[in-house]
Protein backbone atom coordinates (compact mmCIF):
# COMPACT_ATOMS: atom_id res chain seq x y z
CA UNK A 1 0.00 0.00 0.00
CA UNK A 2 1.34 3.41 -0.92
CA UNK A 3 2.00 6.12 1.66
CA UNK A 4 -0.98 8.04 0.32
CA UNK A 5 -3.31 5.20 1.24
CA UNK A 6 -3.34 5.66 5.05
CA UNK A 7 -3.58 9.40 4.65
CA UNK A 8 -6.56 9.03 2.36
CA UNK A 9 -8.28 6.70 4.80
CA UNK A 10 -7.57 9.12 7.66
CA UNK A 11 -9.09 12.01 5.66
CA UNK A 12 -12.18 9.95 4.89
CA UNK A 13 -12.51 9.03 8.57
CA UNK A 14 -12.26 12.65 9.62
CA UNK A 15 -14.88 13.71 7.05
CA UNK A 16 -17.22 10.99 8.19
CA UNK A 17 -16.78 12.01 11.85
CA UNK A 18 -17.35 15.64 10.97
CA UNK A 19 -20.63 14.78 9.22
CA UNK A 20 -21.75 12.75 12.21
CA UNK A 21 -21.03 15.68 14.51
CA UNK A 22 -22.97 18.03 12.22
CA UNK A 23 -25.93 15.63 12.09
CA UNK A 24 -25.89 15.32 15.88
CA UNK A 25 -25.81 19.11 16.25
CA UNK A 26 -28.74 19.52 13.85
CA UNK A 27 -30.72 16.85 15.70
CA UNK A 28 -30.05 18.56 19.03
CA UNK A 29 -31.07 21.95 17.60
CA UNK A 30 -34.22 20.46 16.14
CA UNK A 31 -35.03 18.81 19.45
CA UNK A 32 -34.54 22.11 21.30
CA UNK A 33 -36.75 23.94 18.77
CA UNK A 34 -39.53 21.41 19.14
CA UNK A 35 -39.28 21.61 22.92
CA UNK A 36 -39.38 25.43 22.86
CA UNK A 37 -42.39 25.38 20.55
CA UNK A 38 -44.17 23.01 22.90
CA UNK A 39 -43.33 25.23 25.87
CA UNK A 40 -44.68 28.33 24.08
CA UNK A 41 -47.67 26.57 22.55
CA UNK A 42 -49.25 25.57 25.86
CA UNK A 43 -49.56 29.08 27.41
CA UNK A 44 -50.73 30.49 24.08
CA UNK A 45 -53.47 27.89 23.95
CA UNK A 46 -54.52 28.70 27.53
CA UNK A 47 -54.56 32.43 26.71
CA UNK A 48 -56.75 31.83 23.65
CA UNK A 49 -59.21 29.77 25.71
CA UNK A 50 -59.41 32.51 28.37
CA UNK A 51 -60.00 35.24 25.78
CA UNK A 52 -62.69 33.19 24.08
CA UNK A 53 -64.38 32.52 27.41
CA UNK A 54 -64.43 36.20 28.35
CA UNK A 55 -65.85 37.12 24.95
CA UNK A 56 -68.64 34.56 25.30
CA UNK A 57 -69.52 35.88 28.77
CA UNK A 58 -69.73 39.45 27.48
CA UNK A 59 -71.90 38.39 24.54
CA UNK A 60 -74.21 36.43 26.81
CA UNK A 61 -74.48 39.34 29.25
CA UNK A 62 -75.27 41.78 26.44
CA UNK A 63 -77.94 39.46 25.05
CA UNK A 64 -79.64 39.40 28.47
CA UNK A 65 -79.78 43.20 28.75
CA UNK A 66 -83.23 44.52 27.88
CA UNK A 67 -83.66 48.07 26.64
CA UNK A 68 -86.90 49.79 27.63
CA UNK A 69 -89.64 50.16 26.76
CA UNK A 70 -90.50 46.49 26.84
CA UNK A 71 -93.81 44.74 26.39
CA UNK A 72 -94.18 44.96 30.18
CA UNK A 73 -93.94 48.77 30.25
CA UNK A 74 -96.73 51.34 29.95
CA UNK A 75 -95.31 54.81 29.40
CA UNK A 76 -97.00 58.13 28.70
CA UNK A 77 -95.66 61.14 26.82
CA UNK A 78 -97.51 64.42 26.39
CA UNK A 79 -97.58 65.92 22.90
CA UNK A 80 -98.92 68.97 21.06
CA UNK A 81 -99.02 69.83 17.36
CA UNK A 82 -98.47 73.51 16.54
CA UNK A 83 -99.00 75.61 13.43
CA UNK A 84 -97.00 78.82 13.93
CA UNK A 85 -97.60 78.82 17.69
CA UNK A 86 -101.26 77.77 17.53
CA UNK A 87 -102.22 74.29 18.79
CA UNK A 88 -104.16 72.24 16.25
CA UNK A 89 -106.42 69.21 16.61
CA UNK A 90 -104.94 66.13 18.24
CA UNK A 91 -104.27 62.91 16.42
CA UNK A 92 -106.67 60.00 16.75
CA UNK A 93 -105.91 56.31 16.44
CA UNK A 94 -107.76 54.11 13.98
CA UNK A 95 -105.37 51.19 14.14
CA UNK A 96 -102.84 50.20 16.77
CA UNK A 97 -100.76 47.30 15.49
CA UNK A 98 -97.78 47.84 17.80
CA UNK A 99 -99.12 49.43 20.99
CA UNK A 100 -97.97 53.04 20.54
CA UNK A 101 -101.03 55.26 20.08
CA UNK A 102 -103.18 58.05 21.47
CA UNK A 103 -106.80 58.39 22.56
CA UNK A 104 -107.06 62.01 21.36
CA UNK A 105 -106.16 62.97 24.91
CA UNK A 106 -102.88 64.81 24.35
CA UNK A 107 -100.89 61.72 25.35
CA UNK A 108 -98.86 59.13 23.51
CA UNK A 109 -99.50 55.77 25.17
CA UNK A 110 -96.44 53.56 24.86
CA UNK A 111 -97.06 49.95 25.80
CA UNK A 112 -95.59 47.83 22.99
CA UNK A 113 -97.49 44.73 21.95
CA UNK A 114 -94.49 43.11 20.27
CA UNK A 115 -90.72 43.33 20.04
CA UNK A 116 -90.85 45.36 16.81
CA UNK A 117 -91.85 48.42 18.90
CA UNK A 118 -89.62 47.88 21.96
CA UNK A 119 -86.24 49.27 22.94
CA UNK A 120 -84.57 51.32 20.22
CA UNK A 121 -87.41 50.41 17.83
CA UNK A 122 -89.90 52.37 19.95
CA UNK A 123 -89.85 55.43 17.74
CA UNK A 124 -92.14 58.22 16.59
CA UNK A 125 -92.45 56.44 13.25
CA UNK A 126 -94.53 53.74 14.97
CA UNK A 127 -96.80 56.42 16.43
CA UNK A 128 -97.14 58.27 13.11
CA UNK A 129 -98.02 55.05 11.33
CA UNK A 130 -100.79 54.28 13.81
CA UNK A 131 -102.08 57.85 13.36
CA UNK A 132 -101.86 57.59 9.57
CA UNK A 133 -99.90 60.83 9.78
CA UNK A 134 -96.70 62.00 8.15
CA UNK A 135 -94.19 64.46 9.55
CA UNK A 136 -91.37 65.60 7.29
CA UNK A 137 -89.16 68.65 6.98
CA UNK A 138 -91.70 70.00 4.46
CA UNK A 139 -95.10 69.34 6.05
CA UNK A 140 -97.27 67.73 8.71
CA UNK A 141 -100.25 65.81 7.39
CA UNK A 142 -103.05 64.03 9.27
CA UNK A 143 -106.75 63.30 8.94
CA UNK A 144 -107.66 65.60 11.82
CA UNK A 145 -106.42 68.91 10.40
CA UNK A 146 -105.43 70.72 7.23
CA UNK A 147 -101.91 70.08 6.02
CA UNK A 148 -99.31 72.21 7.78
CA UNK A 149 -96.81 73.21 5.07
CA UNK A 150 -93.43 74.80 5.83
CA UNK A 151 -93.40 76.77 2.58
CA UNK A 152 -96.53 78.63 3.68
CA UNK A 153 -94.40 80.38 6.31
CA UNK A 154 -95.53 81.98 9.55
CA UNK A 155 -97.05 85.36 8.66
CA UNK A 156 -94.24 87.09 6.77
CA UNK A 157 -91.49 84.82 8.10
CA UNK A 158 -89.98 81.74 6.49
CA UNK A 159 -90.85 78.61 8.45
CA UNK A 160 -89.56 75.11 9.14
CA UNK A 161 -90.92 71.93 10.70
CA UNK A 162 -89.27 70.83 13.95
CA UNK A 163 -89.90 68.44 16.82
CA UNK A 164 -88.95 69.33 20.37
CA UNK A 165 -88.28 66.82 23.13
CA UNK A 166 -89.12 68.07 26.63
CA UNK A 167 -88.25 66.70 30.03
CA UNK A 168 -91.00 67.10 32.61
CA UNK A 169 -89.50 66.50 36.04
CA UNK A 170 -88.57 68.81 37.58
CA UNK A 171 -90.09 71.52 35.41
CA UNK A 172 -90.88 71.52 31.71
CA UNK A 173 -87.62 72.07 29.84
CA UNK A 174 -86.56 71.64 26.24
CA UNK A 175 -83.75 69.11 25.96
CA UNK A 176 -83.47 68.36 22.23
CA UNK A 177 -84.58 69.78 18.89
CA UNK A 178 -84.92 67.74 15.69
CA UNK A 179 -85.26 69.18 12.21
CA UNK A 180 -85.25 66.00 10.11
CA UNK A 181 -85.56 62.20 10.29
CA UNK A 182 -88.44 62.66 12.71
CA UNK A 183 -89.54 59.04 12.57
CA UNK A 184 -86.22 57.95 14.06
CA UNK A 185 -86.75 59.93 17.25
CA UNK A 186 -86.89 57.36 20.07
CA UNK A 187 -89.02 57.22 23.19
CA UNK A 188 -86.39 57.26 25.91
CA UNK A 189 -88.38 57.23 29.15
CA UNK A 190 -91.74 57.53 30.81
CA UNK A 191 -93.07 61.08 31.32
CA UNK A 192 -91.52 62.85 28.38
CA UNK A 193 -93.22 65.44 26.17
CA UNK A 194 -92.97 66.28 22.48
CA UNK A 195 -94.10 69.16 20.30
CA UNK A 196 -94.47 68.76 16.55
CA UNK A 197 -94.42 72.27 15.18
CA UNK A 198 -94.11 74.62 12.25
CA UNK A 199 -92.07 77.53 13.57
CA UNK A 200 -90.29 80.57 12.11
CA UNK A 201 -86.74 79.84 11.01
CA UNK A 202 -84.37 80.16 13.95
CA UNK A 203 -87.00 79.53 16.63
CA UNK A 204 -87.35 76.47 18.83
CA UNK A 205 -90.59 74.49 19.12
CA UNK A 206 -92.91 75.84 21.85
CA UNK A 207 -93.55 73.93 25.05
CA UNK A 208 -96.40 71.39 25.18
CA UNK A 209 -99.83 72.84 25.86
CA UNK A 210 -101.06 73.16 29.43
CA UNK A 211 -103.88 70.74 28.59
CA UNK A 212 -101.43 68.05 27.46
CA UNK A 213 -99.29 68.51 30.55
CA UNK A 214 -102.40 68.31 32.74
CA UNK A 215 -103.35 65.03 31.07
CA UNK A 216 -99.88 63.66 31.73
CA UNK A 217 -100.14 64.68 35.37
CA UNK A 218 -103.54 63.02 35.67
CA UNK A 219 -102.28 59.82 34.05
CA UNK A 220 -99.17 59.50 36.21
CA UNK A 221 -100.38 61.10 39.44
CA UNK A 222 -97.46 63.51 39.67
CA UNK A 223 -97.69 66.91 41.34
CA UNK A 224 -94.15 67.94 40.45
CA UNK A 225 -94.88 69.60 37.11
CA UNK A 226 -94.00 73.22 36.47
CA UNK A 227 -95.35 75.20 33.54
CA UNK A 228 -92.18 77.27 33.11
CA UNK A 229 -90.24 75.92 30.11
CA UNK A 230 -86.47 76.30 30.08
CA UNK A 231 -85.25 76.85 26.49
CA UNK A 232 -82.52 74.71 25.02
CA UNK A 233 -79.35 76.64 24.26
CA UNK A 234 -78.63 76.10 20.58
CA UNK A 235 -76.59 77.79 17.90
CA UNK A 236 -79.28 77.27 15.30
CA UNK A 237 -81.02 74.35 13.64
CA UNK A 238 -79.68 70.93 14.40
CA UNK A 239 -78.43 68.85 11.50
CA UNK A 240 -79.55 65.48 12.80
CA UNK A 241 -81.71 63.94 15.49
CA UNK A 242 -80.40 63.94 19.00
CA UNK A 243 -80.40 60.43 20.47
CA UNK A 244 -80.75 61.39 24.07
CA UNK A 245 -81.94 64.14 26.31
Amino acid sequence: MSAAGPLALLAVGKASSSKKVQRAAKAAASSRGTSEKRELGFPLTIAAVVILGVALVLIARESREVVAPTTDDHWHSAYTVYDCGMPVAEFTSTTDPDGIHTHQDGLIHIHPFNSSATGTDAQLSVFFEAMEATVTSDEITAREFQDIVADDGCDDKAAVIKIGRFAIDPGVRLVAVYDRDFGQVQFLSDREAFTIAKVPVGEDPPAPSAAAIAQLEASTGSDRISQDPVPLETDGDSDAPESDG
